[in-house]
This record gives structure tokens, C-alpha cells and sequence, in this order.
């Protein structure tokens, strides 16, 4: 599309303020919604719907706008799609939270997630080098076509699943409660925690640290590993992302044994302990000396990504019992608005981090290997920082969060004698 880095990391940030103050409300409003389909479910429906509709726009983009109305093309369609992932998300996250009040059930019950997450995740990889397929005139018309697959499909076909089948067992417990909580009062509370910040901090730092590395990666694989090759760097990168589902596959049963043996917390700490020597690794294994030595890099990392769909929302339903009976109210949505928008902020501005490092590291993509000298040192130095900065904050904040077995089965007891079981 012949669009600045800058402008397009821009593009995909501006979406994201606006998710500052579409998520929370988005969670307030699903706690409180009533319909004789539920809370969640009706918003699930429709958020899945949009969620296609509004996807496949985005690719429709006109080739010889310009930039400038290339630049407000993907920003207005990007608005309005995280605005459909905002009314989707944020429910069937909270959906989730509520299926079982079992300390360990809830960690197998992420298990089953985190699967089918992955199995998602493993056909992603796959999607830029299909936009390349020789059935297609162009890439670009290769994107709409794969948009318009996975729109379909994908967004529709089984986002709608959970509205279908899902089962609300806090329904009755929330329309029984004192409602007298303003929004404002609501998410003071739920943001002020200790445990609710421990966890906020893991995830950020995974999301953006991480995904500024794996945002710069490409351009490590195609430009420094491959020497300018793009279409081998694009199969090179898609072959270390079907490494990354098939540790990944791997990871979520160990996780499930670590978590269930050693408890969440520790589960957890062991895990990002791996992921900071995966991320110095990385200054060694992406080699163009050795190509396919990166692909160790699945194995070091993969299994703190898996981590984000097993272990941490697993502690988060904990999270949601002691929210529960620290300040007497049910509500998912709002805390699971805080982790969906946490997601999305800093998945978000790790395009513009990234462009931006691009950009001032002097790196031109029209001179593909033949990069200005210390350019590709600098983004190496910047990818390995990232990558190592990820799970040492976040083993920081872990120490926030201390909701333990023995806890998390006293408080789950306390809150049954006071609005029975459910």
C-alpha cells in the first residue's frame, strides 16, 4: 500500500485510545445488561457479526489513495473493528470466567482455550505467505480474499459459538445484587487491588515488550537471517510460527501438570524465568550462519505465550472471586475489560514503537540486505532487549499477585455462605 511505518503504527494505535474508554464501559454494561438471553450472550452475537463485517471492509481498501487516505482508511476501519472485537471480546471473556468456581477446574477448563487459541494461532502463521499464492494477481487481492475467508468463517461461522452454547451460572447471583456501585467507584476498586495490579503488569509487559520482538522479527528473519530474500524470510518466519503452535500444543498439557502440581503462581514464575534466557538466546540463534537455528526459539518462548491463555486466565477467574467478595459484586466484565484492553493497548503500540524503530534506525526496505551500516545491529539490539525486558518486569509483578490454593478455596467457601452455591 506504499504506506509509512510510522503512519501505519499510527493507524493502529488510535483504535486503541479509543478502546480505553470503549472497554471499560463495554464491561460495566455487559455485568449489568438483562435479557432474557443473558448479559453476555446477545453481545456476543452481535460483536461476532460486526467483527466480520467490519474485518473484511478493512482489506477493501483502494489501491492509489494515497497515503493520506490510505493512512484514514485503515484507521476509521480499524476503529470500528476493535469497536466490534470491543462488544465480542469483553463478554465472552467474562463468559468464560463464570463456567466453573473450581480452583483447578478453572485451569483445565483454560486448557481446553488455549487449544483451540492455538490451533488458531497455527493457521495465522500461514496467512501472509497464502496472500502470496499464485492464484492471486496481487498480494493485496490475495488479503481480501483470505479477509473475506476469515470473516466468514472464522469471526462469524465460530465466533458465534459461545452465544450459542454458552451457559451464564451468575445470572441470577448478579440481578440479585445491590447495584448501587457507580461505574466510576466500580472500576477504582477493581484497578486499586494488589493481585488485580500483579496481573495487569504480567500481562502488559508480555503483550507489549513481546510483541514489539515479534513485530521487529520479521524484518530480523527477511533482512539479517535471509539477506534480503523476502519470500524466504516470509516461509522461514511462517515455519518458526507453526514451531511456536507445535510447542505450543506441547506446553499447554505441561502447563496444565506445572500449574495444577506447583500452583498457578509458581507455574507462572518458572515459565517467565525460561522466557529471559529465550530472549537472550535470540542475540545467538538468529544467525544467517545457522537460518534454522532460530526455529529453538519456539522452545524457549513458545511456552510463555501459552502461558497468557492457560495460567493467567485461570488466575484471573481467582481474581474475580475475591473481586467478589472483597467488595460484594459480581463483575466479570468489568475486570475482564481491564485484561482485554490491557491486550489490545499493548499489542497496539507495538506498531508504533516498532515503526518508529524502524525508522531511526535508518532502515529502508528498498535497499533489502544492503542495509546503511549499524542498522541491522540496532534492531537486533532492540529485539533482544525487548524480548529479555518481557519477563523480567513481568516476574516482578507476579510478586503483587499472592492468591494461593488454600486462599482461593477459603474464599470461594465464605462467598457460598453468603449468597449460596451456584
Amino acid at each position: 500500500l506504499g504506506l509509512n511505518p510510522a503512519l501505519f503504527g499510527l493507524a493502529m494505535t488510535i483504535p486503541r485510545i479509543w478502546d480505553a474508554f470503549t472497554d471499560p464501559i463495554m464491561g460495566r454494561i455487559s455485568d449489568r445488561f438483562t435479557s432474557k438471553y443473558g448479559r453476555r450472550r446477545p453481545f456476543i452475537f452481535a460483536g461476532a457479526l460486526l467483527m466480520a463485517l467490519t474485518f473484511i471492509s478493512i482489506w477493501m481498501v483502494p489501491q492509489g489513495l494515497g497515503e493520506t487516505l490510505t493512512f484514514l482508511w485503515l484507521t476509521v476501519g480499524s476503529i470500528l473493528f476493535f469497536t466490534a472485537y470491543t462488544i465480542y471480546s469483553v463478554p465472552v471473556y467474562a463468559l468464560t470466567c463464570e463456567q466453573t468456581p473450581d480452583y483447578h477446574e478453572r485451569t483445565r477448563l483454560m486448557f481446553y482455550w488455549a487449544l483451540f487459541f492455538n490451533i488458531g494461532n497455527l493457521c495465522v502463521n500461514w496467512y501472509l505467505p497464502a496472500t502470496n499464492l499464485a492464484i492471486f494477481p496481487n498480494t493485496l487481492i490475495g488479503a481480501r480474499w483470505m479477509a473475506l475467508g476469515l470473516g466468514v468463517l472464522v469471526f462469524f461461522g465460530l465466533g458465534v459459538l459461545p452465544a450459542i452454547f454458552g451457559k451464564e451460572r451468575f445470572y441470577d447471583v448478579a440481578q440479585k445484587e445491590d447495584q448501587n456501585i457507580g461505574f466510576l467507584k466500580a472500576i477504582g476498586q477493581a484497578a486499586s487491588s494488589k493481585p488485580m495490579l500483579g496481573l495487569v503488569g504480567i500481562v502488559f509487559a508480555l503483550n507489549f515488550c513481546g510483541t514489539i520482538a515479534g513485530s521487529i522479527a520479521m524484518y530480523i528473519v527477511i533482512y539479517h537471517v535471509k539477506q534480503g530474500h523476502v519470500e524466504q524470510g516470509i516461509l522461514l518466519n511462517a515455519m518458526n510460527g507453526t514451531g511456536f503452535a507445535i510447542v505450543g500444543f506441547i506446553a499447554i498439557y505441561v502447563l496444565r501438570f506445572l500449574a495444577i502440581k506447583l500452583g498457578k503462581r509458581r507455574a507462572m514464575f518458572w515459565v517467565l524465568l525460561m522466557t529471559a534466557f529465550g530472549g537472550v538466546s535470540k542475540w545467538f540463534i538468529f544467525t544467517p550462519d545457522a537460518p534454522y537455528l532460530l526455529l529453538l526459539d519456539a522452545v524457549l518462548n513458545g511456552p510463555v505465550w501459552v502461558s497468557l491463555g492457560v495460567i493467567v486466565p485461570s488466575m484471573i477467574a481467582d481474581l474475580c472471586d475475591w473481586d467478589e467478595y472483597k467488595f460484594g459484586e459480581r463483575r466479570e466484565g468489568i475486570i475482564s475489560s481491564v485484561f482485554t484492553w490491557i491486550t489490545k493497548f499493548g499489542t497496539s503500540f507495538t506498531f508504533l514503537v516498532s515503526g518508529i524503530a524502524l525508522h531511526f534506525s535508518g532502515f529502508d526496505e528498498a535497499l533489502g540486505a544492503n542495509q546503511p551500516e549499524g542498522t541491522m545491529t540496532m534492531l537486533r539490539l532492540f529485539f533482544v532487549s525487548a524480548s529479555v525486558l518481557a519477563p523480567v518486569l513481568a516476574i516482578s509483578c507476579l510478586k503483587l499477585y499472592a492468591i494461593s490454593e488454600d486462599d482461593a478455596y477459603r474464599i470461594r467457601g465464605e462467598l457460598e455462605e453468603r449468597r449460596g452455591e451456584v
